[in-house]
C-alpha cells in the first residue's frame, strides 16, 4: 500500500520534490507534525505543503496524517507468518505473469543484441545489480557489453555513430527518473536501439523505448519508498535472453 504509487515523480516541481523527500524520510514524525512544521523543516511554504497533500489524493492534512499513522501502525504489527518458502516462490514464477508471446519477445531482443557492436545495460538499485550481472555474463561469452548504475556518466562517449548500439534499461516501475532522463537525451540517436524490461508496459520508460518486455508482479515496499519487489521475473527473462545469445 504505497501512498505515492500513482504519483509521477517526474512531473513534480522542485518545491514538490523537496516536500516529497522530507515526508518519505520522516514518516515516523509526520503523525505528530503540523503543516507549518513540515513547511519549516522542508524550507517551503505552508500553502505548498497543503497543495502537495491534495495532489497525492487527500482532501485535508488531518486525513493525510491519519493515513500515515495507520500505515505505520500496520507495518509495525505485521509479522512474518506469511513468509514464502522456496517452493512457493518458485511456484509463483509461472507463465501467467508473462505476456503470451514472451518467448518471441525475448528472441526478438536477442536477435538485435546479437547484431550489436556495443551493448549497455542500465538500472538503479536492485535493477542495477541485475544489469551488472547480465553484462558480466554476456561479456564472458564474447559480447562487448557493460553495465552502468552511475546514470550521470556521459554514455554518448560509448555510442559511436559508425557502430550498432543497443541499450537495455531495467526498471520495475518504468518510472525511474534518472533512466528517463538518459533515454530522453538519446531521442535523436539513430544508431541506438533502446529496450526495456519492466513490470509496467504503459510506463514512461516503455513508451520511450523502441521495444519493451513486460511482466506482472506485485510491488512490495517498506515504509512506502523502499522497494522490496521480487526481481525473479526479470531474472528469468534475462537468463533466457542470455541462453539465446550463448547458443549462437
Amino acid at each position: 500500500m504505497a501512498i505515492f504509487e500513482s504519483l509521477n515523480l517526474n512531473k513534480l516541481s522542485a518545491v514538490e520534490q523537496e516536500i516529497y523527500r522530507f515526508i518519505v524520510n520522516n514518516l515516523e514524525k509526520i503523525p505528530y507534525m503540523r503543516v507549518r512544521d513540515i513547511a519549516t523543516d522542508a524550507h517551503v511554504s505552508s500553502t505548498s505543503v497543503f497543495r502537495f497533500i491534495q495532489k497525492v489524493g487527500f482532501e485535508s492534512f488531518p486525513e493525510f496524517r491519519f493515513y500515515i499513522k495507520n500505515h505505520l501502525e500496520k507495518a509495525h504489527y505485521e509479522t512474518d507468518d506469511k513468509q514464502l518458502m522456496l517452493e512457493e516462490r518458485i511456484n509463483q514464477l509461472n507463465m501467467t505473469i508473462f505476456h503470451p508471446d514472451i518467448e518471441y519477445q525475448i528472441k526478438k531482443m536477442a536477435k538485435t543484441l546479437r547484431q550489436a557492436d556495443f551493448i549497455l545495460f542500465m538500472g538503479m538499485g536492485a535493477s542495477g545489480a541485475l544489469a551488472q550481472y547480465v553484462a558480466r555474463k554476456l561479456a564472458n561469452i564474447g559480447y562487448f557489453c557493460i553495465s552502468l548504475d552511475e546514470l550521470t556518466y556521459p554514455i554518448r562517449s560509448f555510442l559511436r555513430p559508425d557502430q550498432k548500439n543497443a541499450l537495455v534499461f531495467l526498471s520495475v516501475s518504468g518510472e525511474t527518473k534518472e533512466l528517463i532522463e538518459v533515454i530522453s537525451g538519446l531521442a535523436h540517436a539513430d544508431s541506438v536501439h533502446k529496450y526495456c524490461i519492466t513490470a509496467h508496459k504503459e510506463s514512461s520508460l516503455a513508451q520511450l523505448c523502441d521495444y519493451s518486455i513486460d511482466y506482472a508482479i506485485k510491488e512490495e515496499r517498506k515504509d512506502i519508498f523502499l522497494d522490496l519487489t521480487s526481481q525473479l521475473p526479470s531474472m528469468a527473462i534475462l537468463e533466457t535472453l542470455i541462453g539465446y545469445l550463448e547458443d549462437e
